[in-house]
């Protein structure tokens, strides 16, 4: 059921997507229910339509703010809320930094009862702004033949905003934004469908914050009835070339990405190297006891984080939360290894772990890169590798174990090899605080305690959250 008519709410809280919430009582009360509103901020009094109830909840969508909440200010973009890109772009900064900041206290606060923790105040961005090093655009196309280029609209499933602003980028993006989908215009190629026709996936798009590299990366299909042909791919790598001056297309690299799929089979990528270097180059500097410069090669699909500006603040907090010496410190999740080499500058040996071949290759590219003799890099499953090493005769069991897990957080098998392993730090770094609240309650009943604690800002406009943890055992 949906009403055509809107209908007034008062928002008082935020939902887990960041959401604004609120109560709704209609003339029927069978259709009471809570009202979640993209856009909306505790305090607001909102004019919304409704149009879904599911498990007790409406989602609506704002139509007009009748009464602004004090948190709110005039978003730069003229796309908000309608983005999936930016959630709190309308909310204050200093105040998306306190709900950020709350939400973790709130999570933890169990943890911070039992246990004397140092909870450090949330490390915000010094330029919320241009801080995305990485975007990934999608291909869509809707039944009237009306062709989008962009980021998905918040809330729907899979829909896509025809993208023409964004101040989470630099204005480059933009650019090849705009390039591409004038090629896609005259290409002839169609957006890829769900049904494995169509041409075109996904466009993503990387820079190097501080070194200027840049890359551009075309996924599509490959099913052969719609592969890309040659005159297509050589106008698209025309289009991309032009957005950026003839002396800097040396440092750009282009790739098409081929994603096949066959039914009962795993999805299979294959990459071809198109033009300019075969990896982005980019640089960090980590404030440790002395500055510690280091540079990374990134390849097209590895994992790296998506604000270069708050990592340098990210990791040289974590690294700074450590009691050193440390004689061998294990790096698990390790991606590139960054994180793995900032230890390595402080530790006696590092041993880093990645399931990711690509990343794998990365990591082993930087470690020469940065001249890390004492880091050793193990490509593979976390749990198997852990039991590989434990059987060598020259194993040294670790007295740090640092943890940068996915979303989903540790699995059973890393958190019984922490257990087993007892080291006498643990340093948790998690984009998911929940996970992590979950993970360390576990490691909390083992026999550590919940010592450190330092939010960070990493992803101003969004309600994401990057948390650091120091356990220390008892």
């Amino acid at each position: 059921m949906s009403s055509e008519e809107n209908v007034s709410v008062s928002i008082d809280h935020f939902n887990s997507r960041g959401w604004g919430v609120g109560s709704y009582t209609p003339p029927a009360p069978a259709q009471k229910g809570k009202v979640e509103v993209i856009g909306g901020l505790p305090g607001d009094k909102l004019s919304v339509r409704l149009y879904k109830k599911r498990k007790g909840k409406w989602r609506a969508d704002l139509m007009q703010v009748i009464n602004p909440s004090p948190l709110r200010v005039q978003p730069r973009c003229s796309h908000v809320p309608s983005c999936g890109g930016c959630t709190w772009q309308q909310m204050d900064y200093s105040a998306q930094l306190k709900e950020k900041e709350q939400r973790v206290r709130q999570l933890f606060s169990p943890l911070f009862q039992s246990s004397s923790t140092d909870f450090r105040e949330i490390s915000a961005c010094d330029d919320p702004w241009r801080y995305r090093n990485k975007m990934e655009f999608s291909f869509s196309r809707n039944r009237a033949g009306e062709k989008f280029l962009g980021l998905i609209i918040a809330g729907s499933k899979g829909h896509v905003l025809n993208l023409t602003e964004c101040h989470l980028v630099s204005p480059w993006y933009l650019s090849v934004l705009t390039n591409v989908r004038s090629w896609w215009e005259q290409s002839g190629l169609e957006a890829y469908r769900m049904n494995d026709t169509g041409t075109l996936r996904t466009l993503v798009v990387r820079e190097g914050k501080r070194t200027g590299d840049k890359l551009v990366m075309l996924t599509v299909s490959g099913n052969p009835a719609y592969a890309i042909h040659q005159p297509q791919l050589k106008s698209f790598l025309e289009a991309v070339k032009a957005t950026v001056p003839v002396e800097q297309r040396p440092r750009l690299s282009i790739f098409l990405r081929v994603q096949q799929i066959h039914k009962g089979s795993p999805t299979q990528f294959f990459e071809m190297h198109l033009h300019g270097p075969d990896h982005l180059l980019e640089r960090m500097t980590l404030s440790l006891d002395k500055p510690v410069e280091l540079s990374f090669k990134i390849s097209p699909t590895s994992f790296f984080q998506p604000n270069t500006y708050q990592a340098e603040k990210l990791y040289s907090l974590a690294i700074g939360m450590v009691s050193f010496p440390k004689k061998h410190a294990l790096d698990l999740y390790a991606g590139t290894a960054t994180l793995g080499m900032a230890l390595a500058a402080r530790a006696e040996k590092v041993t880093a772990i990645e399931i990711n071949p690509h990343a794998c290759f990365d990591a082993e590219s930087n470690k020469e890169l940065n001249g890390f003799s004492n880091l050793e890099i193990l490509c593979g499953d976390v749990g198997k590798k852990l039991d590989d090493l434990k059987k060598r005769p020259d194993f040294v069991p670790p007295d740090l174990i640092v943890v940068d897990p996915p979303r989903t957080g540790l699995d059973a098998s890393a958190l019984n090899h922490l257990k087993a392993l007892l080291p006498e730090e643990i340093l948790y770094v998690s984009c998911n605080p929940e996970t992590q609240a979950a993970n360390i309650q576990e490691l909390v009943l083992a026999g550590y305690r919940l010592a450190k604690m330092q939010p960070v800002d990493q992803f101003p406009h969004t309600p994401h959250i990057e948390n650091i943890a120091l356990l220390k055992r008892l």
